[in-house]
Order: C-alpha cells, then sequence, then structure tokens
C-alpha cells in the first residue's frame, strides 16, 4: 500500500492535506498538518476529475481529412457528411480511443459524445466502447425531417442503446418542423426511458426559437434529464426576449452546455463589423440560476481544427469571450468543469473519503490553473 500526502494543498476555498491510498483512493481530508505518508507533495491545488458534457468522437481527428476553408457550421457538415461515406469501424474506434486518452491526460474521466445517426457502422463503434463512464447521444446531424429515412436511421440508433436522444431543430426545414423534431425526440426519449441532448439554436439567428419549446417539454417531466447545446441565438435575442427565455431555462430545469471553442470561430460568419461573439449569455444563465455546462465539443474534427481535449482550453475561452474575468467568476468557471459537467453522467464528484478519483495540479487556485492550463497529476484506485 502506497500513502501520497497532499500537504497544504488548495481544495475549493481551503488549505487541507488530502491522503491518497493508491488502494483505496482518498484516505482522509483534515486541517494542514494533521496527516502522514510515505510520499509528499507540497502545495498545489486538488480537484475531482473532470466530466466532458459534449464531443464528437465519431468526426474526431478527421479535420485534415477536408478542411473547413470557410469556417462556417454548413460547410463543416458538409465536409463531415462527405467523410462519413468512408467511414470504417475500426478508424472510428482506433480515433474514439486515442482522443479519450487525450481527454483522461487532462483529467477528464467522464465523457458524453454524440454520434451521428448518418452511420450506424459510427453508432455500432461508439456503442461497443460504452461504459458507465462513456455515454453516447443518438444525433442526427442533418435533422430528422429533412429527408427521407434519416427518421428511421435515427429511431434504429436509439433503440440500438445510445443513452440520450438528440436533435437539432434548426437544422430542419422550417420553424415549425424544427419545434416538431423536439417534440419527437421528448416522445422518443420518454419511450426508451432516455434523456434528451439536443443541438438547439446553434445559430445566429434572433428568430430561432426552439429553447423554448424545449423547455416546455421538460417541463412535463416525462424525461430525467435534458440538456440543450450550444444555444447561440441567444447572443442575438432582443433582451427582453432573452430573459424570457432564461427564466424558462432556469424554471424547466434545462442545462445549457456552452462550446466556447466552436461556437467562437463558427458564429458570426456572415457578419461583417462588428462582428458578434456568437456564445450562449452564461453570466445572464447563471443570474436567473440556470445550470451551465461547458463542453469543449471538437478535437481536430472538420468543425475545428484546434481541439486539444483540454477543457481548461474551453474554460480559458469562455472566461475571454464571456468576459468572465472577475476572480468569482474565473472560479466558478473552473468548478463547472467538475461539478455542473457530471450531471448528465449522475453524482458529482467530490474531494471527500472514499472517493476514488483525484486531479493534483500544480498551481495555486483555480485563476492560476486556467492562466497555465497544464496537465495535472492524476490519481485512481
Amino acid at each position: 500500500m502506497s500513502l501520497v500526502l497532499f500537504r497544504d494543498t488548495r481544495c475549493l476555498d481551503a488549505q487541507v492535506d488530502v491522503l491518497w491510498d493508491d488502494d483505496r483512493g482518498i484516505a482522509a481530508v483534515a486541517p494542514p498538518g494533521t496527516l502522514s505518508g510515505h510520499e509528499i507533495v507540497e502545495g498545489g491545488l486538488v480537484t475531482p476529475p473532470f466530466a466532458e458534457p459534449h464531443v464528437h468522437l465519431d468526426a474526431a481527428l478527421l479535420g485534415a481529412r477536408a478542411p473547413n476553408r470557410s469556417g462556417t457550421l454548413r460547410e463543416g457538415i458538409a465536409n463531415w457528411a462527405r467523410l462519413r461515406e468512408g467511414l470504417t469501424r475500426d478508424d472510428v474506434i482506433a480515433r474514439a480511443r486515442t482522443t479519450l486518452a487525450m481527454y483522461r491526460e487532462h483529467g477528464c474521466l467522464r465523457v458524453r459524445t454524440h454520434v451521428d445517426t448518418g452511420s450506424l457502422l459510427a453508432v455500432e463503434a461508439l456503442l461497443s466502447m460504452r461504459d458507465a463512464n462513456l455515454q453516447v447521444v443518438a444525433f442526427p446531424q442533418e435533422g430528422i425531417l429533412r429527408a427521407p429515412r434519416r427518421r428511421e436511421a435515427w429511431e434504429r440508433a436509439v433503440e440500438m442503446g445510445c443513452d440520450a436522444v438528440g436533435a437539432i431543430p434548426h437544422f430542419e426545414r422550417t420553424t415549425e418542423e424544427g419545434w416538431e423534431s423536439v417534440r419527437i425526440a421528448f416522445r422518443l426519449a420518454e419511450k426508451h426511458g432516455l434523456r434528451v441532448d439536443l443541438h438547439c439554436d446553434e445559430t445566429d439567428d434572433p428568430g430561432s426559437r426552439n429553447l423554448e419549446v424545449a423547455c416546455a417539454e421538460a417541463m412535463k417531466e416525462t424525461v430525467p434529464h435534458v440538456v440543450a447545446g450550444h444555444c447561440t441565438a441567444m447572443h442575438s435575442y432582443p433582451q427582453p426576449y432573452a430573459a424570457k427565455v432564461m427564466e424558462l431555462v432556469a424554471s424547466a430545469g434545462v442545462q445549457v452546455v456552452c462550446n466556447p471553442l466552436d461556437n467562437v470561430v463558427l458564429q458570426g460568419r456572415y457578419d461583417g463589423y462588428p462582428r458578434r461573439r456568437g456564445l450562449a449569455p452564461v453570466d445572464q444563465l447563471w443570474a436567473q440560476g440556470a445550470t451551465v455546462g461547458i463542453g469543449h465539443d471538437s478535437v481536430q474534427d472538420p468543425w475545428y481544427r484546434l481541439g486539444t481535449a483540454s477543457l481548461l482550453d474551453a474554460a480559458y475561452m469562455l472566461v475571454h469571450v464571456g468576459q468572465l474575468t472577475s476572480e468569482t467568476d474565473m472560479k466558478r468557471v473552473v468548478r463547472t468543469l467538475h461539478t455542473e459537467n457530471h450531471d448528465a453522467f449522475g453524482p458529482r464528484p467530490e474531494i471527500a473519503p472514499g472517493a476514488r478519483a483525484m486531479l493534483w495540479w500544480d498551481a495555486a487556485d483555480e485563476v492560476e490553473l486556467l492562466r497555465t492550463r497544464g496537465k495535472p497529476r492524476l490519481l485512481v484506485a
């Protein structure tokens, strides 16, 4: 048995000693100077492991094969559709494993991936890797009502064993079909006892109003956990409507997952100057009491070539673009990675006796961690 003492280390807003047992996990948390161990690590910062609520493992590491020359969401979708036709099971699994290893290096042990139901091969490949720490969302990248057989493939993917039902209502042909796709997704999730995780209003169009439909469905409480990813149209809503929708999000208990790395480059592409940032307004969502997650979204895929699988990179971008630079906001952004980001998976992990995993960072606090964005020492029992 090896005991590692993390002495006088930062944990949230306190200095503590944390004793790690390689066999049992965290053995004790106590005031500084009260514990002993075989190996001593001084100072630093300890956190629970991170969770990734929104990534696309089926497309990860494919960006160099089809560069997005316009930088738009639509070209990314079109490039992916071409690449999708040449997928093989072995390739999907190999790239997913490489990407998951990258996440692990950066302290992330739980991952929720969306998989395009336009390729049941990719669905089957990622489902073969599924475990308690890897969830799969059935995601119809090109919608379910735009063309024949897309809905059938999406429903088949759900039946194959996905954890959540996805949709992309803003990509459907009409506003009404977008709203209908949200309702269909909720009914399908209810039928199979699954959760809902939508790509919702990922557009600069202030007339994109799918989020309020998702909230209305969530309020029926027939689905246990609802995520609305992106929600970038909120950035462009008139403020009175934005205030209404954000209050609705909080009341409905819908979790908004912001994806800063992708959306800061994909949104505003049709603007001149001034050019919109195009992120969900995290500060205002927090003020309304809404639950927010932070996703990396793309890891070197046809939408975003620069992904590292470090959630700290996503947090760093959010702090800048969302102007969340107060001490309180920066800490909250970092803590989101090991609190609200876990809500799709189950209970949030803590630094407490009995915990089977933790991260130690060579940083004095969360602000320094954001600035340096190094890799953690990962401990898993």
